[in-house]
């Protein structure tokens, strides 16, 4: 049997790595503007991976394992460090030394065990301890770094004159929101989403995958939405736009993914799945 239509997506997951490895140079450089939207780049890529060697029909357990590998880089170092690092490099926040950096610091290292541990837990786990294949348990790590990542944009899109960490001038476009502007006590709650961001990960909550609603009609606007955002990530405008539908998303299925009557009795799988269990 070939093997060539085996290395077209595992191309693609290492097309998704070197975003990645860009993003952080980027990061690390100062550009924070084309370092996130280089990483959210590396999202799009992450889901082509799988649609081509699904369209291919060369999934392989060699596939699975290269793409973990990927998430854990992409969306569980990458992230952390562009925000641990633009927090921290920024003059006029309190981020760069003392209290502050630790507290950085400890939101950063909380991400990047958070997002090891989901992606081991899940590399693990049987068909049969995830009964429905529609939901996730717990928020993936390439959503939670992408809204992570993309709000972190919004951000510097819309930060005023007295935010030092604004760069208004980095977007042509125009401004979905109107005339926000965000000051530097902004930045203060990135801590804070990374904390959250790596509990809801490591957590059991239901929510529902993209595209798996019962009404068609539903999963169109979805689809349509999407490609939008899609369109507008390859030309690099309109971060708020792209954010508001996987975070409306998100926020409308860990409330409902929970109190559903057809998601309250399912079983959820082990959060630790060692041992006997």
């Amino acid at each position: 049997m070939s093997k060539v239509p085996y290395l077209a997506p595992n191309f693609i997951t290492v097309g998704a790595m070197a975003c990645g490895l860009g993003a952080m140079l980027l990061a690390h450089r100062g550009d924070y503007v084309a370092a996130a939207w280089l990483l959210l780049f590396s999202t799009f890529l992450d889901r082509a991976d799988g649609f081509v060697a699904r369209r291919l029909q060369a999934t392989s357990s060699f596939g699975v394992q290269m793409d973990s590998f990927a998430d854990f880089f992409n969306f569980g170092v990458v992230p952390p460090f562009l925000v641990l690092t633009a927090l921290s490099s920024t003059p006029g926040l309190p981020f760069g030394s003392g209290s502050g950096l630790a507290w950085a610091l400890l939101a950063a290292g909380l991400w990047l065990a958070a997002a090891a541990v989901r992606l081991a837990r899940f590399n693990v786990l049987s068909d049969a301890e995830i009964t429905d294949k529609t939901i996730f348990h717990g928020v993936p790590t390439t959503l939670a770094a992408g809204l992570l990542v993309n709000w972190f944009l919004v951000c510097l899109k819309y930060g005023g004159p007295d935010n030092p960490l604004a760069a208004p001038d980095r977007f042509a476009e125009g401004r979905l929101f109107g005339d926000l502007q965000l000051g530097p006590e902004v930045w203060g709650a990135f801590p804070w989403a990374m904390i959250v961001g790596a509990l809801l990960m490591v957590s059991n909550l239901r929510n529902k995958k993209f595209g798996a609603l019962r009404a068609r009609w539903a999963n169109l606007v979805v689809a349509a939405l999407s490609l939008v955002a899609m369109a507008f990530l390859v030309m690099r405008v309109y971060p708020e736009f792209m954010v508001l539908l996987p975070s409306t998303w998100l926020a409308i299925w860990l409330v409902w993914g929970q109190i559903g009557p057809e998601y309250r009795g399912q079983p959820k799988p082990p959060l630790f799945p060692v041992g006997d269990e």
